[in-house]
């Protein structure tokens, strides 16, 4: 009897994560704005309330929140695109460049392995379709890598001009839905501490004040996190010559969410964009060394003070949930996917029944948690000295 509910329990679990993960599909264009919304607005409610403490009224507040909210949007936006503006200006120069790079690259494989320039070619690109395949296998073979390369990539135009028009609607919905999440976050509340028992209400309210700070604060901090390693790639990268180093150092800064596997992403794609922008060998040493840098800087003096240990995600959880959220909703959760996980571990560990979940997602007893080593009792002594100088100065 016990095993057949156990295998009822199973059935039904797995039949209800089949379902949710079916219905998050289907309902993408509806939920993404309204995640990337609940997550601005933690991320806002600080600066509101100082507003609303200085005396401006909530509405006008949530409406400045959401101004400085979109215009800090357009700047990320504006300075992508003209990375990517001078990317398809200089595309032409590259190609040159990259052709004779990439021709003997494939030469070299061809000697070291025995594979030909045509199956290296179907096998980077490959063929969607049988009726494609004789005209795609002809282009391959006539054509020589760059102007591939060119065609693949006018291909993917049409996509993103017609991907643009729906991204500004949900971006747009996005700053609507904000803008009542923070003039209603009272009602908000208010609404949630209702499905309690009235005994309980004040408990409830206590472990929702809690998770909401501490979730404040991971957001904000791992938004520092980002901006501070964008910026240090920006300048090595600069002074490495390496062109786009902004749009790089960007990019690298967003991948950073994902630990280890990110940073060697962000860091392949440095060293190959220098290698493309024909950098002699000191701009690798460059390169190398800022990465490093940053990485150091970040791992012992950073994350462990300005996000704090306790919100952190292990390793293992946190590719899996960045893979469970890509295959889900694509880019967009990929980007929601760290801080939502980090939410939800702060609410596992305020709530009694769900501190096991808490404990798998974090980092706990993994052995890098428990001792400390000098390099980060070092980063302790440099965060509390900086900590005690702000703190005097005002």
């Amino acid at each position: 009897m016990k095993s057949k509910e156990i295998l009822l329990s199973s059935a039904l679990l797995i039949l209800g994560t089949y379902f949710l993960i079916d219905g998050l599909v289907l309902s993408t264009t509806f939920l993404i704005p309204i995640v990337f919304a609940c997550l601005l607005t933690l991320i806002c409610i600080p600066l509101s309330r100082k507003m609303e403490s200085l005396g401006i009224s909530r509405g006008l507040a949530s409406f400045l929140c959401v101004i400085l909210s979109i215009v800090t949007f357009l700047a990320f936006f504006w300075i992508i695109s003209a990375q990517i503006s001078n990317i398809s200006e200089r595309w032409p120069e590259a190609k040159k460049a990259l052709k004779p790079k990439l021709e003997s690259a494939q030469e070299f494989i061809r000697e070291k392995t025995g594979i030909s320039t045509q199956e290296q070619m179907e096998m980077i690109y490959g063929n969607s379709s049988e009726e494609n395949k004789s005209d795609s296998a002809s282009e391959q073979i006539d054509g020589d890598p760059s102007e591939i390369l060119t065609k693949d990539a006018k291909k993917k135009i049409g996509l993103i001009v017609m991907d643009f028009f729906g991204f500004l609607g949900s971006a747009m919905l996005t700053f609507i839905y904000l803008f009542f999440m923070l003039f209603y976050r009272r009602k908000i509340k208010l609404s949630i501490l209702k499905f309690f028992d009235p005994e309980k209400r004040k408990q409830a309210q206590e472990v929702m004040v809690q998770s909401i700070q501490l979730a404040v604060n991971f957001l904000v901090g791992r938004l520092t996190l980002i901006l501070f390693l964008a910026i240090i790639y920006s300048v090595g990268l600069m002074i490495a010559g390496v062109e786009n180093a902004i749009l790089i150092s960007a990019i690298a800064a967003l991948l950073s969410l994902v630990p280890y596997l990110g940073v060697v992403i962000g860091y392949v794609l440095a060293i190959c964009m220098t290698i493309f922008s024909g950098a002699q060998t000191w701009s690798l040493i460059v390169v190398s060394f800022t990465y490093g840098l940053a990485q150091f800087i970040e791992s012992y003096i950073l994350e462990p003070y300005v996000v704090g240990d306790k919100v952190n995600l292990n390793p293992l959880v946190s590719i899996v949930v960045v893979v469970l959220g890509s295959s889900i909703w694509g880019v967009a959760g990929m980007i929601l996917s760290i801080p939502i996980a980090g939410i939800l571990k702060i609410v596992f560990d305020a709530t009694d029944g769900l501190k096991p979940l808490g404990y798998a997602l974090g980092e706990e007893d993994t052995g890098n948690s428990d001792k400390k080593g000098f390099l980060s009792v070092w980063g302790e002594n440099i965060w509390n000295k900086f900590k005690g100088k702000s703190n005097s100065n005002s």
